[in-house]
């Protein structure tokens, strides 16, 4: 009995022991237990509405030169990129066969025009013996209209003949404006038709950017088109990021392709230097006026819960709070929301994905996303910066 009692002291030591050591445990697994976040940061032009829309530098004039009439090519005379003038020579036909065919109707002029002499002679006769009572009126007239259907067919193949004489001449393709060799799309020794296109000659001097606009900013487009919309545009160049060049809305397309459901626009440039060159890659800025009163979210970072729509924002020391904020305005992969009856405001960091795991007070490691650049890691475009063109795609609509 009394070796029981001395043992319960140890037992009461063991089990405090082990309370303790799994205390801390828990502890330890709870402090381990702090899960990453992807946030960003709320830039001071989130509220900026913005699109960049990717397009390629081209010319106002693009003409396609083809020949006239078929043939084989026999020699190509200019290069992609060459300087033309108009009339210049660009590309020759095999002569052969159109110079043939102009032999062949010369032969037929000859051959109608001794008809003709034989018809008029003809006529002169029966003219005299008609005078002399010999033949009657009707086989006078029937010479007249030998003599007139004689002359009708030496005119048609003489215009015939002038046909094949211009064709002979359309085995030469002569540039038709001043321009640059921009695509050549045929080759010696290659067979066309007649009307293929052989070569593209486009006026370097009248430069614009070529962008394809959604049915969804369609609208926008022609407002800012018609100046009836703030918008301010500027264009930017793969080679030249960070030098933006004026521009205006020239031409919108009347109907979408009907592959993508897209609509042509054409941005003139109203100062292009001679920096920018036909064929570059380059992207159209569209800003609109600062909306001082909103602030810019991606649609990820929205939690809903009812009738009730939030963002998780993150303090200093990592827990995480819910605030509610109205949503102004959903676009394509952001939302406008205002932030005065929140508190929220620029500079704050919220949570950008995963916000429907997350709990009231619970600590989050802030992580960024790599690929994102710009103001608080959030690709936006301000009136005074242009976005990188790596991350263009991240930033347009």
């Amino acid at each position: 009995m009394s070796d029981v009692n001395n043992s319960f002291p140890f037992k009461r030591i063991a089990i405090i022991l082990a309370i303790f050591l799994a205390a801390c445990g828990e502890q330890k697994v709870a402090a381990t237990n702090v899960r990453p976040a992807l946030t960003y940061r709320i830039g001071t032009q989130s509220g900026v509405d913005s699109d960049v829309y990717a397009g390629e530098i081209r010319s106002r004039l693009e003409t396609d030169h083809a020949f006239r009439v078929g043939g084989k090519i026999a020699r190509r005379l200019v290069d992609s990129g060459a300087l033309v003038h108009k009339g210049q020579a660009l590309a020759l036909l095999d002569p052969q066969d159109v110079r043939l065919s102009a032999d062949a109707a010369d032969a037929q002029v000859l051959a109608q025009q001794t008809d003709r002499d034989f018809a008029v002679s003809e006529l002169k006769r029966y003219q005299d013996l008609f005078n002399k009572g010999f033949v009657s009126g009707s086989v006078l007239d029937q010479k007249v209209n030998l003599a007139k259907a004689a002359e009708a067919r030496l005119e048609a193949v003489r215009a015939q003949a002038k046909v094949s004489t211009n064709q002979a001449g359309y085995a030469t393709l002569a540039a038709e404006m001043d321009g640059v060799v921009t695509q050549v799309m045929a080759e010696a020794g290659q067979v066309v038709a007649a009307g293929q296109p052989v070569m593209r000659v486009a006026d370097p001097r009248q430069r614009e950017l070529a962008i394809s606009a959604p049915e969804a900013r369609l609208d926008d487009f022609r407002k800012a088109a018609n100046k009836t919309a703030p918008r301010q545009l500027s264009v930017f160049t793969a080679n030249q990021p960070d030098k933006p060049f004026a521009a205006e809305i020239r031409e919108i397309g009347g109907a979408a392709d009907p592959v993508t459901r897209t609509y042509a626009i054409r941005l003139k440039l109203l100062k292009a230097d001679d920096s920018i060159q036909l064929g570059m890659s380059g992207y159209a800025v569209f800003v609109g006026a600062d909306a001082t009163t909103s602030l810019s979210v991606p649609l990820s970072a929205l939690y809903s819960r009812g009738d009730t729509t939030g963002v998780w924002r993150v303090a200093a020391d990592g827990k995480v709070s819910l605030l509610t904020v109205k949503v102004l305005q959903y676009r394509e992969t952001t939302a406008l929301i205002s932030p005065l009856a929140s508190g929220l405001k620029s500079g704050d960091l919220i949570v950008a994905a995963g916000v429907h795991k997350l709990l009231e007070g619970e600590i989050v490691k802030p992580t960024t996303d790599p690929f994102v650049t710009g103001d608080g890691k959030v690709a936006v475009v301000s009136p005074t910066a242009a976005p990188s063109l790596a991350h263009a795609g991240q930033a347009a609509h």
